[in-house]
């Protein structure tokens, strides 16, 4: 456990510290390229921490479809597994592209529901 934390630690350094985290764009804006190499230094807390922030970037999504009325994406938390794969699997296929673009992606492909029009 603690070994753990201390990687969370460094990587949250290494992020904190980026340039494109000084310019405010955060994790989404890092390549998949540069997932990948976190992810091979570090499986668990790499994932866990990009994870967090995809989760966090599809419920800003969801937020704004239900606020404007359009369908919202089912981003249920027990399929997070199989997320976790299709990230990475477009990751290993789009190294150039960025983390958001490989989010989004998830997200296009999730159930569409309707927002109750209360």
């Amino acid at each position: 456990m603690r070994l753990r934390l201390y990687g969370l630690a460094t990587l949250l350094i290494m992020v904190n510290g980026s340039e494109v985290a000084a310019q405010g764009y955060g994790l989404g804006m890092r390549s998949c390229g540069e997932f990948a190499r976190a992810y091979a230094a570090n499986p668990a807390v790499a994932e866990d921490v990009y994870f967090a922030w995809a989760q966090g970037f599809m419920s800003g999504l969801n937020l704004d479809a239900v606020a404007n009325r359009r369908p919202y994406r089912v981003i249920n938390g027990n399929d997070m597994p199989s997320q976790k794969i299709e990230i990475r699997s477009y990751c290993d296929a789009h190294p150039l592209a960025t983390y958001s673009q490989s989010v989004f992606a998830l997200y296009s492909s999730l159930p569409a529901m309707r927002a109750n029009s209360n």
